[in-house]
């Protein structure tokens, strides 16, 4: 959240010069966190200045033992540098009361008294025009040029003046490629200016623990777009989300060159805003409590340098309480359990291979699958077939079971737009707008048949072979069924299933008809016939089933348990995490379903071992915590 921004150059806080290199990756308490804690030793008194101090003692003037003139007593007078205290000046002198009639002016009256110096950021704050990200009352130009803070009383926050965002805009040394975080991102207008400076090839991203705040600050950006083609044209793309930078979130640890804050940090916190910074390094634009406004660099190797530009009033960023962290975390943790794994696709390579091959056989495929020999080809068929006479045998019954909950469940008609629809965590087999396919026609006639219970389905031997390992291991075992025409399928699968499974062969995406119950029996022909990838995409269509349903539907909590079970018996591992979470989360739902009771013992016993699991670490997270804090009330 933006503040007030105004520098406050006092006679007892001067900035102080130079570098001096901090201990990273953390920072020491809040009270270590002062000049020596962050390795900004001030520069000695002279002689003079000393007897001036003992003078001053002597008079009384320092009766009151926070006096400014006792601390540089003991620690020593910092020295402002004459070029910074002539930008103290020039920002005092732009903070006046005659509003400037256009923000062409305002930025001209910015570089005329060298708050701006680069061409680049006076450009940025050219077309980023400060009425533009105000509400509507606020936009006047008596108010909204005025190069002093605005307060959005409706909002509950505060605007900084135009001088603050020149300043620390220069400050931040944006170039193009950059990746921003504003955080306490306010009306977004250092957001704006920043991906106008990284331009198209970086990113910037703004977060404000104010809902309000975000929505303007989107509306605001949404409408400079619109409006103004070459910043369109030219700015990186944006996102605003509510979010408190201090809560623990994987989204953004070590994503960005460079931070700007708009609010102070305390100095205890410091640590959390420099792991926001690649582990290449970058740099951090930020208020300090109490009044410092910093530069911190951190740098390849680790460590840590700080400078102070000036003194600043500025509100404190929210620090969020131990039970807020402690929910966060393991909301964290849980996410990044459930989390999409990546299921990169070979079918470019498979294409090459496949159309590169002449007639049937000397195609091989350019997958990661793996290769199988004389030998091998059977045991590899062995285990492929298997799984038809298992001790539990899922795909009949989860198939009964989602077809009793089918009411639950997606239908065909509504697949695509629920199951189906576009993932944003990673690609779910939705079709795709490019790339390579596979025309049967150019392929020429089929070569040969898969066969099952009173039905055939033609196909290509080259698609098979470099698409499945079953078929791959089969055509090059130099057994006499190699060539065979006639494919035998396996009697309990549909011809439905296998045309969806072809589908994907020569597509390398799912068949708009996959539903949640036709997803089992084509995830079983996916993992007898060797199409990992097409497994894969399955198991997040059941996983999403189980995520997007209800907990107090019973056809949800019946779901789930059968597909628990189908997980837990098909070694499928995403969609085992998601109906174990499901399971200690709505267990009493759960535990009354038919399917729960039907299912083996060892399923039961894991999510037993996940919910202890759960509990032991949400104690050791506790223990943390209270240890924390009480070794911080020591040191205080």
């Amino acid at each position: 959240m933006e503040d007030n921004g105004i520098d406050l150059p006092r006679p007892g806080r001067a900035p102080v010069r130079g570098e001096r290199p901090l201990h990273a990756p953390g920072f020491p308490d809040a009270d270590a966190m002062a000049l020596h804690g962050l390795g900004l030793v001030p520069m000695d008194m002279s002689e003079d200045e000393a007897s001036e101090a003992e003078h001053s003692d002597e008079d009384g003037l320092d009766a009151d033992e926070n006096h400014p003139i006792r601390d540089r007593g003991a620690r020593g007078r910092e020295r402002v540098p004459l070029h910074q205290f002539l930008r103290m000046i020039a920002g005092r002198a732009v903070v006046g009361d005659r509003a400037n009639g256009s923000n062409d002016e305002l930025v001209a009256n910015l570089r005329r008294v060298g708050v701006l110096s680069s061409e680049k950021v006076t450009k940025a704050m050219k077309v980023c025009a400060r009425n533009a990200f105000l509400p509507e009352a606020h936009r006047n130009p008596e108010e909204a040029f005025m190069d002093s803070p605005i307060h959005l009383d409706g909002l509950h926050f505060n605007v900084s003046a135009p001088h603050m965002h020149a300043t620390c805009l220069e400050e931040l040394d944006l170039k193009p490629g950059h990746s921003f975080l504003d955080v306490g991102s306010g009306c977004g207008i250092i957001a704006a200016c920043a991906a106008y400076l990284v331009g198209r090839t970086g990113c910037a991203v703004g977060i404000d623990t104010k809902a309000a705040a975000v929505q303007l600050a989107r509306g605001s950006v949404q409408s400079l777009i619109r409006a103004d083609a070459e910043y369109a044209r030219q700015a990186a793309p944006m996102r605003f989300h509510t979010h408190n930078v201090f809560m623990p979130s994987l989204r953004h640890k070590g994503q960005y060159d460079r931070v700007h804050c708009g609010a102070a940090c305390p100095a205890s916190k410091l640590g959390p805003l420099l792991e926001l910074l690649r582990p290449e390094g970058g740099l951090i634009v930020t208020p300090v409590e109490p009044s410092d406004l910093r530069v911190i660099v951190k740098r390849p190797d680790g460590g840590v340098a700080s400078r102070i530009i000036s003194q600043v009033r500025y509100s404190t960023l929210e620090v969020p309480t131990d039970s807020e962290m402690l929910l966060a975390t393991l909301k964290m943790e849980r996410r990044a359990m459930l989390a999409i794994p990546q299921l990169p696709s070979t079918f470019s390579a498979d294409v090459a291979a496949i159309t590169g091959s002449p007639g049937t056989s000397s195609g091989s495929s350019a997958s990661d699958q793996s290769r199988f020999g004389a030998d091998e080809a059977s045991e590899g068929e062995r285990g492929w077939s298997g799984l038809r006479e298992t001790r539990w045998p899922w795909p009949k019954k989860l198939s009964a079971l989602l077809s009793a909950c089918s009411g639950n469940l997606a239908s065909p008609s509504s697949s695509r737009s629920s199951s189906m629809a576009p993932d944003p965590e990673g690609d779910d087999g939705s079709p795709s707008k490019a790339g390579p396919s596979l025309d049967a026609a150019e392929l020429g006639a089929p070569d040969c048949t898969l066969v099952g219970s009173q039905w055939s389905i033609p196909a290509h031997r080259c698609v098979l072979r470099v698409r499945c390992e079953h078929f791959r291991a089969r055509c090059d075992s130099g057994m006499r069924d190699a060539r065979d025409h006639d494919l035998p399928v396996p009697e309990h699968f549909s011809k439905e299933a296998i045309e969806v499974f072809l589908y994907y062969l020569y597509k390398d995406e799912l068949d708009s008809r996959l539903d949640a119950e036709l997803a089992a029996s084509v995830l079983h022909i996916g993992q007898y016939y060797g199409a990992p990838r097409l497994v894969g995409l399955c198991e997040r269509l059941l996983a999403r089933e189980i995520k997007s349903g209800d907990p107090e539907d019973e056809g949800v909590c019946e779901t789930a348990a059968a597909l628990l079970g189908l997980a837990d018996e098909a070694g499928l591992t995403h969609l085992r995490a998601v109906a174990l979470d499901f399971a200690v989360m709505h267990f009493d739902a759960v535990a009354k379903a038919t399917a729960w009771a039907g299912l083996p013992r060892s399923c039961a016993d894991a999510v037993a071992a996940e919910a202890t699991s759960r509990f032991k670490h949400s104690m050791d997270l506790m223990r943390r915590m209270t240890a924390q804090n009480r070794a911080a009330q020591q040191e205080r």
